[in-house]
């Protein structure tokens, strides 16, 4: 199934003027995020799935679902919506992006905070914080003061490779109960099948 073809029909007038609409046709893509939101409450639906280097939703239903056209499941369960932006790039993709996007990705672009603990092991300054080039730390151990500068840099690489890396986590629906879900999806669908007409998105009917 067409993840696309299946979501219903809406006319939308692209005229912002209401006494001369110019209809077009479209996807009801508002529906499709009210049965996202519908299946997110079922939390023992999903499990956790890491993508490895190279993998598309394809490869992935594959593997899992034993059919390359459930990738759809894959974007619904993750509310993937743009493809180039939203799933994890490959390694060798991931260096073209960023090669591409900046003149120098080895460049500093941020400093961050390092963990800083007192003797007692309290942790005083957590780490990841954006800071200043600049920044430094002080703190008193027992009678003595202690000024630190707890800070490390952080690529424009580095930095785009952690956004990536958190891509790669993602939701996927259980194998067993893969089928339910894409029965139970195509039911709500069907629900909508018939065209709404909208003048702005709060006008068009669910």
């Amino acid at each position: 199934m067409s993840l696309l073809t299946s979501l219903p029909n809406v006319l939308y007038n692209i005229n912002p003027g209401s006494t001369d609409p110019k209809m077009i046709l479209l996807k009801n893509i508002w529906r499709r995020g009210q049965i996202v939101s519908e299946y997110k409450a079922s939390i023992s639906l999903f499990t956790e799935y890491i993508v490895k280097n190279g993998e598309t939703p394809e490869t992935i239903a594959l593997e899992l679902y034993d059919d390359p056209f459930l990738n759809w499941t894959i974007l619904i369960a993750n509310d993937i919506v743009n493809y180039h932006d939203q799933w994890p790039r490959s390694a060798v993709d991931l260096e073209e992006y960023v090669t591409k996007k900046y003149t120098n990705p080895y460049a500093v672009k941020q400093y961050e905070t390092t963990e800083v603990k007192n003797n007692a092991g309290d942790v005083l300054l957590s780490a990841g914080k954006v800071v200043p080039e600049t920044f430094s730390f002080s703190y008193i151990e027992g009678t003595t003061p202690v000024t630190l500068s707890p800070k490390t840099s952080v690529t424009y690489y580095q930095y785009e490779q952690r956004l990536n890396d958190k891509k790669e986590r993602i939701q996927i629906i259980r194998p067993d109960l893969i089928q339910e879900f894409v029965a139970a999806y195509e039911k709500v669908l069907n629900r909508s099948k018939t065209l709404a007409v909208g003048i702005a998105n709060d006008d068009i009917s669910m």
